[in-house]
C-alpha cells in the first residue's frame, strides 16, 4: 500500500470518480425505499394502538 503523500494522482483520480457519481444514485431505488419506509411507519402506528 502506497502512503497517500507519495501518490497524489490516486487521490485526484478518486476525487474525479466521486465527482462523476450522481447524488441520488438510483431514483427507482429511492422511490422503492420511500414506499417501504412509509409502510413501516404505518405498521408502527398500528402496533402502537
Amino acid at each position: 500500500m502506497t502512503p497517500s503523500h507519495e501518490s497524489p494522482t490516486a487521490a485526484s483520480r478518486l476525487a474525479a470518480v466521486l465527482d462523476d457519481l450522481s447524488a441520488g444514485c438510483d431514483a427507482d431505488f429511492d422511490a422503492a425505499c420511500d414506499d417501504i419506509e412509509r409502510e413501516f411507519a404505518e405498521r408502527r402506528l398500528t402496533l402502537d394502538e
